[in-house]
């Protein structure tokens, strides 16, 4: 899903979690249409950092239905790290079990309100999930691997395309429209549906967690915009922002509820937007990854965390009211398709009313993703070497950055959203 490949060691199924079994195998091959699973092969596994919060296996499994029919599944399949150094820094305990639930109980919730309600075209931009483990120590999710359908992560360090950003505000507009349909039409289910998930960054109960890396974020933050544009009012609003109480304004940004509040993503950076291109290179479709950090909350979180960590100024600049026009019409159409009022769900002023108020939120994040995605492969850490004294800040040990560019991918994200109005 995105991931780089690196080297094939032998594994077994123990690798992924004891409770991995050849049960969990016939459980897939079962959901795929199969009656017995057959066979089993590990694909090649990834890099270094390609994943904080878990380790990551390809595998495919083999079966037969029951006209002795071949049956082949391709996955991805997402468990706790071994190291338990890891598993503590990066509270791998905690994202798992959100985006368990959210494959246990939202997608299903999703998928009978879509059933019930019968549009054109359902919303289906993520990965199957075929089998699932909870309990905090032996944790795991198979999910399809869609790259075997040509989707493929955009490179960490780059800007993407324009072409990339309308279709992901278009998928993100289908992807919001779904809870706005569901609130305007079954308050009350789509109401216990969002309680399944469970806020897992900025809360008062993960403050000494995040504060210190929290601190080397703000750090580099205001170096960068110091350096780019020095003596300015965006310095002085940017400083601002980046006081001591920046963590309780990130909880109250994530506990604010409104009439726009959704199942939102969470961590809208480019690597969990899967791109396909056409055999011309056009890119004609999105899927979304990795669901640990959704959400219930404003919409106008992901718009921001994604418009501010994965667009460039230049871009920004030339077609930020059309990136925003793409998500509200494609939002809006889905709203309609399911049979609510798109106008009352999502009126064009309160979306900007949304963003203008809550954006500052992309600025709160851009300054963790950002840094961590301009990271060269070579200065990641090799996670199964964390030990127990280490924290947050000593994995996420990110330094103002040499590189002027670097310097003004960051300082670009502050001053449009002063410009805007965004921070004040």
């Amino acid at each position: 899903m995105g991931f780089n490949l690196f080297v094939v060691f032998d594994m077994s199924l123990t690798d992924i979690s004891k409770e991995f079994t050849e049960i969990t195998l016939t459980e897939i091959i079962k959901k795929a249409g199969g009656s017995i699973y057959t066979s089993y092969k590990f694909g090649k596994t990834f890099k270094k950092g390609d994943s904080y919060l878990s380790k990551v296996f390809r595998l495919s499994v083999y079966g037969l239905n029951e006209d002795n029919g071949t049956v082949e599944v391709h996955l991805i399949v997402k468990a706790m790290p071994q190291n338990m150094a890891r598993r503590a820094v990066f509270r791998s305990a905690d994202f798992f079990r959100n985006e368990i639930n959210f494959y246990t109980y939202v997608i299903p919730a999703w998928e009978q309100f879509q059933k019930r309600h019968s549009p054109q075209r359902a919303f289906r931009e993520y990965p199957i999930c075929y089998v699932s483990y909870c309990d905090g120590e032996n944790d795991f999710i198979a999910l399809e691997d869609v790259n075997v359908f040509g989707y493929s992560s955009p490179i960490r360090q780059e800007c993407i395309s324009l072409e990339e950003c309308l279709l992901t505000m278009s998928t993100l507009g289908r992807f919001h429209g779904i809870s706005l349909a569901f609130n305007e039409l079954e308050p009350e289910k789509f109401e216990e549906t969002c309680k399944y998930l469970k806020e897992t960054y900025f809360a008062e109960k993960y403050r000494s967690w995040y504060k210190d890396f929290l601190k080397c974020a703000s750090v580099v933050a205001r170096d960068a915009v110091k350096q780019t544009f020095p003596a300015t009012k965006c310095e002085t609003i940017a400083d601002n922002f980046l006081q001591e109480n920046l963590y309780d304004d990130l909880i109250s940004l994530v506990s604010t509820r409104s009439k726009l509040s959704v199942v939102t993503h969470g961590d809208c950076w480019t690597p969990n937007f899967l791109t396909r291109c056409s055999p011309e290179g056009r890119v004609e479709a999105v899927i979304m990854i990795d669901f640990q950090l959704a959400r219930f909350a404003s919409l106008a979180l992901d718009i921001s965390f994604f418009m501010y960590s994965c667009v460039s100024q230049s871009l920004r600049d030339s077609h930020y009211e059309t990136l925003l026009k793409t998500y509200h019409e494609s939002a809006s159409k889905t709203i309609s398709a399911l049979g609510a009022d798109s106008e009352k769900a999502l009126a064009w002023s309160e979306l900007t009313k949304e963003v203008k108020n809550m954006g500052r939120f992309g600025c709160g994040m851009g300054i963790e993703s950002l840094p961590l995605s301009m990271i060269e492969d070579g200065e990641v850490k090799d996670l199964d070497e964390i030990t127990a004294d280490k924290t947050l800040s000593d994995i996420w040990n990110i330094k103002p950055f040499k590189d002027a560019r670097k310097r003004q991918r960051i300082a670009d994200m502050f001053k449009h959203a002063v410009d805007l109005g965004y921070l004040k």
